[in-house]
């Protein structure tokens, strides 16, 4: 399953649809596994609503214990069910894609991923916590955005003249607090428009006016 692409809420939800719907054969399992399963699958199918308690369910299937084979496909479905929840965690686009827009967002997205890929040896969630996690890795990188072409002009000026007025007027303590102010006015200018990734992309795809 691709991630960040256009329609990728609407494709993301069909292909975990497809999953969910997968038949099980719960005959072929004893009474204790059977009832986990099909307690399992109720869950699984609400697993695409908001709020849904999909993943709080299938753990505790999880945690009753039964055989390996019922264990396995357990946690193929909390796989499944931390999947949708990325779904959620992250906000829809205008053109259907899926974004983080906040640090918490990030970090729950990557604890699912990271939860995805230690759960379930099916080699499509794989692929898919795999392709998440190098998409949250750009996401949380720092870049440089362009600033404003009169704040720069600001700074710039104000780093230049006040030292330029302390050693016009002879006066070392003026031209040293010209020179420590300056250079706090660079940090800050640098630190205001120092962003990670993440904002930017939010800000871009929500066409939000930057600060």
């Amino acid at each position: 399953m691709p991630v960040n692409g256009p329609n990728e809420w609407t494709e993301l939800r069909e292909w975990l649809a497809a999953r969910i719907a997968r038949p099980i054969d719960l005959a072929a399992f004893a009474e204790h596994d059977r009832a986990r399963l099909t307690r399992s699958l109720a869950a699984l199918a609400t697993a695409l609503d908001v709020g849904s308690t999909a993943p709080d369910v299938v753990r505790g299937q999880l945690d009753l214990g039964g055989s390996p084979r019922a264990n396995d496909i357990l946690s193929t479905h909390l796989a499944i069910a931390l999947a949708a929840r990325t779904t959620e965690v992250r906000a829809v686009t205008p053109d259907g894609g899926l974004a983080v827009t906040d640090r918490r967002r990030l970090a729950e997205c990557r604890a699912l991923a990271g939860d995805i890929l230690a759960l379930s040896p099916d080699p499509e969630l794989i692929a898919f916590a795999a392709d998440l996690n190098r998409r949250l890795d750009r996401a949380g990188r720092w870049r440089w955005v362009e600033p404003n072409v009169w704040t720069a002009a600001v700074v710039a000026l104000a780093v230049l003249v006040l030292p330029f007025v302390g050693s016009a007027i002879d006066n070392p303590v003026v031209t040293a607090g010209g020179v420590l102010v300056g250079g706090a006015l660079v940090f800050g200018f640098v630190m205001a428009h120092r962003r990670q990734q993440w904002a930017v992309d939010a800000e871009d795809a929500f066409r939000r006016p930057r600060a």
